[in-house]
């Protein structure tokens, strides 16, 4: 800077343009930490669903079972009996029911 040469700053532009900075550095922050927190709920709900599906997997397989097993067992012990045997397995049944509830979602 030449002797004699004064600079004048306009501190109302100088303060107005940090807190600017500061805000936007502020929303920037709090939607990173936003989206961070969506993405460990996403983690954690597809976890959920693996577990799930597997735990599905076994349980249906024994219901199938029992359900078998009820139907020989049943005639021999009630003569009435009508006990209906589902036509088809619990993965099946589970698995249409499901796609009845998505489908409903989805409509308007």
């Amino acid at each position: 800077m030449a002797a004699g040469v004064r600079v004048k700053l306009d501190w109302n532009k100088v303060v107005c343009n940090a807190l600017t900075v500061l805000v936007a550095s502020v929303f920037v922050g709090a939607a990173a930490q936003l989206w961070s927190g969506v993405q460990t709920i996403d983690s954690r709900i597809e976890a959920n669903l693996v577990e799930i599906k597997a735990t599905q997997e076994v349980l249906s397989e024994q219901v199938d079972t029992v359900n078998n097993k009820l139907a020989e067992i049943l005639p021999l012990i009630l003569i009435d009996d009508t006990f209906d045997k589902p036509p088809k397995g619990a993965k099946n049944l589970i698995d249409e029911r499901v796609q009845q509830q998505v489908q409903q979602q989805h409509r308007p």
